[in-house]
């Protein structure tokens, strides 16, 4: 059977680090922060943590509303949300 070469957006989607876990744990003075969990192509994972305004403009951005359905969603959405927190001052 013939197969068709995939396309340069259909390769990219396939080997783009995807959020694989979220968690909430507690942070500095107390305060909650979310914990994603982020899976390279290679099989590499790297966590990062979220303070509360990157969560809400994660949460947004993915159009969520609860923690689980930020799983399957781009790392690119975790770096545009740090840079939506970090912008706000």
């Amino acid at each position: 059977a013939a197969t068709t070469p995939m396309s340069q957006a259909q390769t990219e989607t396939q080997i783009e680090a995807r959020i694989v876990a979220v968690r909430i744990a507690a942070a500095h003075e107390g305060d909650a922060e979310l914990i994603v969990d982020i899976r390279y192509a290679n099989g590499g994972e790297t966590q990062v943590a979220l303070d509360h305004f990157a969560t809400q403009a994660l949460f947004d951005a993915c159009g969520a509303s609860a923690a689980e359905d930020l799983i399957g969603q781009s790392w690119r959405k975790v770096r545009d949300a740090l840079a939506v927190a970090y912008n706000r001052f």
